[in-house]
This record gives structure tokens, C-alpha cells and sequence, in this order.
């Protein structure tokens, strides 16, 4: 069992990094809604295993349907519904056999496993790279599905997929996933474009590849880990609109490709550009941002209370920092997670790092 300090400029915190288990290219870790003691991890290659007290054992196998042959392709999130324990229903992320397509399905669960017969919900072609899948689905704190999507891979958004609102790459989404009639999915009526020119499932754009977002359980915000081009890796912010449901603000355009962080990428306009909340120079040794989670478990202490945990693939030091719209201050963690591809979040509010490598991490009280 690995316990390692987490702690930033000779100060301790009271948390340490406690190893879950090793698992085969793991790259995301949720819980059951309703008892956050059974952790599903997603495997790249297709599979979902679900972790107990009583062990570890397979959840569901998808491999037949998904492609993995390059690095960002592959199994790559999951999410349950908001009424999970009574429908069974959770959705995946996935490259498809179908030349790379970008599937999010739906699957219902039966217990502890689940048949491996996806309903597709969306389906956004992807052939020409392997690259910029985007990767994360998550329930808001409304109810509806909200869903991240790379550019469509290459370099330089050869496509200009990143600005053009008549496309889905390059793009959040957010959708009602439920089946409607004829109907795989319907778009809320208080989406940014809906009656406008535009995609209607279009909630924010000019993202490069999003590959992991999270909600703030306490307070709805949005936040955004869009990994960078050849100079900047960035954290986008986005505050909750105050009133019932804690609902984001939508429509933000992150620049992309138009500008990389603050700095301009090529000619062009970007309206209404957001700058990011947090920018790392790819001088530094950044190369692929992994955005995190606002810790909210009050057992790590108020050193860690309120903080957003995030990383970086070729930097193993976590960083922390307290967000807000522009020019956030972060600090590096002494703990260290080499090849960290992702983060995830329980139903209790417990924060996991998750290593490329097979290792799973869950930050404990110490």
C-alpha cells in the first residue's frame, strides 16, 4: 500500500496517496452513485472493472466495439445516470471500430455487470487522425449530460473545427442522453444555439481536446482541462449562473484556434475569446494537461478543502490550486503520479489519480 505526504513548500498537508489497486491502462475512476465503495475503472482497452472490498472483478467488455491503436484512442470515460439505481442506465465514451468514430452509448447494468449491447446516443465521425478524441462525459448539476470532444485530431486544427459552430469536434456538448421516440437524444431548449446558427447540442467551444473536465460538487462551477498545441496548456473556468440548479454558463468560446491560451495561434477572429483561468508553458515540461476535481472532502482537511487538484501527463507532481475566472495561483505537491491520464471523483467526494501505468491513487486523510 503506497502512503505518500501530500504537501507543497514545506508545508504538510494532512492527506497522503493511498494505492486502490493496479489495473490494465486505466484511464478513469468513478463510483456507483449510491455507494460510492463500488469503483468502476475504465481500462483503454475496452473493459470496465468494478473494485470492492471484496475485490475486483469484470463489469462489462467492449473491446469488440472499440478502437485502441493509438495512445488518445480507445474506452475513455464513463458516466452513470442520475437515476441510476432505478434504471440501471450509465453511458460510455469511445473510439469505435468504425475508422475512429467518437460513439457515447448507453448501457444498462444488471447488478454487478452489465450486457456489452450499446445503444448509441451520438455519433461524431473522426477518420482522418487518431488524436484529439476528447474523452469525458459528466452528469451537471441539472441533470443533463455534458460531454467533451477534441478537434479532430492532427496539428494546428487543420479542419478550424475549433470555431465553426456548424461542427461537433472541437466542442462541450449537452444533451439530454434519454431516448425520445424516434429521437437518441434531445437538446435542452436553453442551450446557447438553439435558434441560432449553429450546432443546437453546442454548449461551449474553441476547445483543442478536452480530455477531462469535472463539475464542482459544491458549487456547480465547470472546469476545463483543454491540453495545448506547441506553447500552452490550459485551465478554463467556467462559474455556475446563480439560482435553482446551479446550471453553468454556457456559449463561452475558449479561442482555440484562434489563440492557444492568451497568445495568437493564426489569423482570424474568435468572439467574445475567454482566457484561461490557469496557463503552463510547454517550456516548463508541460505537454498534456489532465484537469481535476475541486476537492470536497472534508476528511483531507482545509488545507485541501475547496482547492482544485490537477496535473500534467510528463510532470508526475500534482498541483493544486484556488481557482478563479483569470490568472489563478497553483502550487506543485511533493506526491507524484508518473504517466497520470486522469483524475476521478466518488459519490462521497473522494479525489483518485489515476497513472497510465496500472497503478489507481485515492487521496486519503492521513
Amino acid at each position: 500500500m503506497l502512503a505518500v505526504a501530500l504537501g507543497f513548500a514545506g508545508q504538510a498537508q494532512a492527506a497522503k496517496l493511498t494505492k486502490v489497486g493496479d489495473y490494465a491502462s486505466p484511464v478513469f475512476v468513478t463510483s456507483d452513485p449510491g455507494d460510492p465503495n463500488r469503483l468502476f475503472v475504465v481500462e483503454r482497452e475496452g473493459r470496465i472493472q468494478l473494485t470492492t472490498p471484496a475485490g475486483t472483478r469484470p463489469f462489462v467488455d467492449l473491446d469488440p466495439v472499440v478502437r485502441s491503436s493509438g495512445q488518445e484512442q480507445g474506452l475513455l470515460s464513463m458516466a452513470f445516470a442520475p437515476d441510476y439505481a432505478t434504471s440501471g442506465l450509465f453511458y460510455v465514451y469511445y473510439t469505435g471500430n468504425d475508422a475512429g468514430a467518437i460513439h457515447v452509448a448507453e448501457l444498462r447494468a444488471n447488478g454487478d455487470t452489465a450486457a456489452p449491447q450499446p445503444r448509441d446516443v451520438i455519433t461524431i465521425p473522426h477518420s482522418d487522425f487518431p488524436n484529439h478524441n476528447g474523452g469525458q462525459l459528466a452528469f451537471g448539476p441539472d441533470g443533463l449530460l455534458y460531454i467533451g470532444v477534441g478537434d479532430g485530431g492532427g496539428s494546428g486544427d487543420p479542419f478550424e473545427s475549433g470555431q465553426s459552430l456548424d461542427e461537433l469536434l472541437g466542442k462541450l456538448l449537452r444533451i439530454d442522453p434519454r431516448q425520445s421516440g424516434s429521437l437518441p437524444y434531445t437538446v435542452p431548449l436553453d442551450n446557447p444555439f438553439v435558434g441560432l446558427d449553429g450546432r443546437d447540442e453546442i454548449w461551449s467551444y474553441g476547445l483543442r481536446n478536452p480530455y477531462r473536465f469535472s463539475f464542482d460538487r459544491r458549487r456547480g462551477h465547470l472546469i476545463v482541462g483543454d491540453v495545448g498545441q506547441d506553447n500552452v496548456e490550459e485551465i478554463d473556468f467556467v462559474p455556475n449562473r446563480r439560482g435553482p440548479g446551479r446550471v453553468p454558463v454556457g456559449g463561452y468560446n475558449f479561442g482555440w484556434s484562434v489563440f492557444e491560451g492568451l497568445d495568437r495561434y493564426r489569423e482570424g477572429s474568435a468572439p467574445g475569446h475567454v482566457p484561461p483561468a490557469i496557463a503552463h508553458s510547454q517550456e516548463g515540461g508541460y505537454c498534456s494537461i489532465i484537469g481535476g476535481y475541486v476537492v470536497r472532502d472534508r476528511s483531507l482537511g482545509r488545507g485541501l478543502y475547496g482547492k482544485y487538484v490537477y496535473g500534467d501527463f510528463c510532470r508526475p507532481n500534482l498541483r493544486l490550486s484556488t481557482l478563479r475566472a483569470r490568472n489563478a495561483p497553483s502550487r506543485s505537491l511533493t506526491a507524484q503520479v508518473p504517466s497520470l491520464v486522469s483524475f476521478g471523483e466518488d459519490g462521497r467526494g473522494r479525489v483518485y489519480a489515476i497513472s497510465l501505468d496500472g497503478p489507481v491513487y485515492c487521496l486519503a486523510a492521513r
